[in-house]
């Protein structure tokens, strides 16, 4: 199975198929997300106005990392189903606690 690997202070703590195929209402929610996001995001205590896609990527993980902490189902599935159809070669995410943040780092798989 092709997943998607969470990696949390490099342990892996959740796999997600990225072979799903989302139907219309899924991606109906995936535009709403992006329509929410585009009025403003807070990353690290920092608003972005406009973000870009790797800047929503990053906060879909931080909600993410909040969603598998508080073991929530629903956003953790909505998150990382989120980041495979709008990143389709994200095969890792790692976050790992920093001195007063967390650090997300994104990997695609490599195509060569």
């Amino acid at each position: 199975m092709n997943k998607l690997a969470i990696f949390v202070n490099n342990e892996i703590v959740f796999e997600f198929d990225r072979d799903l195929i989302f139907v219309e209402n899924q991606l109906a929610f995936f535009d709403k997300m992006d329509s929410d996001m585009e009025s403003g995001i807070k990353i690290h205590g920092e608003l972005l106005a406009n973000p870009d896609s790797q800047q929503r990527a990053t906060f879909v993980v931080m909600n993410l990392i909040k969603a598998l902490q508080q073991n929530n189902e629903a956003v953790i599935s909505a998150s990382c189903a989120y980041l495979v159809n709008r990143h389709p070669k994200l095969c890792e995410v790692h976050a790992n606690d920093d001195v007063d943040s967390v650090k997300i780092d994104l990997i695609e798989e490599n195509t060569n």
